[in-house]
Order: C-alpha cells, then sequence, then structure tokens
C-alpha cells in the first residue's frame, strides 16, 4: 500500500463494511471516508510492511493489514469493493498476509470476524483459521461518575507494568501499539503499581471504543470501564467486545446496561493458548 492509495482504500472500507451491515439489517456503521482514511493512515505509519492492496488492471479494489508483534500477530481490517467481491480478491489478500506472517516466522495468526458473515468465516477457515473464541459486540452509554480509587490514568512509566501483564496473562507484548494509544487515546490502571491492569480508550465525536483491557478480576476490569467511561459526557456510546466465556464479567456488565448487537469470533492460525484472567480485546489496533 502506498500513501496515495489511502483515498481509495478509505472509500471500500466505507462502502464494504456498509453494504454488509445494510443486507443484514444493521443499517450504516461507517459514516464516512474519513473512518477508513484514518485506519489506514495510522498503520501505514505504525505497520508499513503489513499493509497491502489488491489491484484489478490498476485499480485498487481491496485491502488488508498484518500487524506483527513478536511470535504473534493480528489481521484486519480485511476489506474487498462491494463490485469485486467474490472473484477471489479476498483470498488473494489472506493468502499474502499469511505468506508474510510465515516469513516473520509468526506462530500465532489472530483475526476478529463477524459472526453473521459466513462468507468470510469460510475464506478465513479455508486459510486454516480455527475459532478459539467468542466474543460479543457490545455497548452501554455512559454516565458522568466518579473514577474509582483503585484506577487512575497511566502514565508512561507504568508502560513495562502493563507490558508485563500483558505478555503474562495474554501471552502478547505490544509496546507499538500502547505508545500508540497514549497519544491518541489514554490509558488507565489498577493498582499503585498497574498489577491490577489496564484499559485503553480512544473517545471521539460522542463515540467511545475500550480496549485492549487487561486484569486478573472481574472486579478490576469492572473498576477500569468505569474509570474509563466516568468523565466521558453522559449518555457517551461506548463499544467494546466481551468474550462471552465470561459470564460473571457478562452478567455484571449486563446489570449496568449493556446492550449486545452481534457475535464475533476469535479465529487464530497457529498456536494458541485462551488468556488467564479477564481481558477486552482490541478493536483498534487490530493486533490479537
Amino acid at each position: 500500500m502506498l500513501r496515495d492509495d489511502v483515498a481509495r482504500v478509505a472509500a471500500i472500507f466505507r462502502d464494504s463494511f456498509n453494504e454488509l451491515y445494510v443486507r443484514r439489517g444493521f443499517g450504516q456503521v461507517v459514516p464516512d471516508v474519513s473512518v477508513g482514511a484514518s485506519i489506514a493512515e495510522t498503520y501505514l505509519k505504525l505497520d508499513p510492511t503489513g499493509c497491502v492492496v489488491a489491484t484489478q488492471r490498476g485499480k485498487v479494489v481491496g485491502s488488508a493489514f498484518l500487524h506483527v508483534r513478536g511470535t504473534t500477530a493480528g489481521i484486519g481490517p480485511v476489506t474487498v469493493d462491494p463490485g469485486y467481491q467474490g472473484a477471489g480478491v479476498g483470498r488473494e489478500l489472506i493468502d499474502e498476509l499469511c505468506r508474510r506472517a510465515d516469513s516473520a516466522r509468526v506462530r500465532s495468526l489472530r483475526l476478529i470476524q463477524d459472526a453473521f458473515n459466513e462468507i468470510s468465516f469460510a475464506l478465513y477457515s479455508r486459510a486454516g483459521f480455527v475459532v478459539r473464541e467468542v466474543l460479543a459486540r457490545a455497548s452501554f452509554r455512559s454516565e458522568r461518575a466518579a473514577i474509582p480509587r483503585t484506577v487512575r490514568r497511566a502514565q508512561a512509566s507504568d508502560l513495562p507494568a502493563i507490558l508485563r501483564n500483558e505478555l503474562d496473562l495474554l501471552g502478547i507484548e505490544r509496546r507499538a501499539d500502547h505508545e500508540l494509544l497514549m497519544r491518541i487515546g489514554e490509558l488507565f490502571v489498577a493498582g499503585d503499581h498497574a498489577e491490577g491492569g489496564s484499559m485503553a480508550r480512544i473517545a471521539r465525536g460522542g463515540v467511545a471504543v475500550l480496549g485492549p483491557a487487561i486484569s486478573r478480576s472481574a472486579d478490576d476490569l469492572v473498576d477500569l470501564i468505569a474509570a474509563a467511561t466516568a468523565d466521558l459526557p453522559s449518555q457517551t456510546d461506548t463499544r467494546l467486545l466481551v468474550p462471552v466465556r465470561k459470564s460473571d464479567l457478562m452478567d455484571r456488565l449486563l446489570e449496568r446496561g449493556l446492550e449486545i448487537h452481534s457475535l464475533c469470533t476469535y479465529m487464530v492460525r497457529g498456536e494458541y493458548q485462551a488468556g488467564a484472567g479477564y481481558y477486552v480485546p482490541t478493536l483498534f489496533p487490530e493486533s490479537g
């Protein structure tokens, strides 16, 4: 992918997601091309060797992103122009990312897929991906409140502890991601030395996205979510992914008004060990 491709990639991102979600009765989910442009521009800086496009007769018809983090890596988003779907473009993109991951000696390649999209599910399954988790794509409306005393905003000095927690509980180390999130969003930590876990937040225009988050207990994760939403304008649309196998966490979030919109699958090609503790997968960057 070149910088000159960004405008076309952004338009495909908007059109492909909206076409899929409208066809399934969800309504448009990408309001304009600025969303896709922001993602493409950020990933070109963060993971320049993992950004690829597919072309036909010189025209960009699809794009995909690979985020290598040591021996693990994430894929996403992958989008194909609706007018070119069904022609093998998606398979070519996935095959290329798998080749690049193999060349980088990635042992565990991961992605998040909308469960209602049987076409992408079949595509990823044929490429060797296996469902390892089921996630609820959910949201709730924030309420102004005091930040729990056990939680505070993270500082740069907390980064080593955040990285240790993720490596210990998830087996992933993504320093570049957290440095990015500190620049464009906020990080919160639980405990004096971040031993209780961490939560990232990006808030823009009445919408807040939570994740990645990790903690050793449901109590700490609930407190981190409360802290990450306490200072937002009341009724901010707050979005996150919740692992459904963590039923105690799910129950507590449902009690505070969590709405579940759809289910996603967490698919893995290669090695996988379920994460320990409690966690919220990342919607951005899509690194695992």
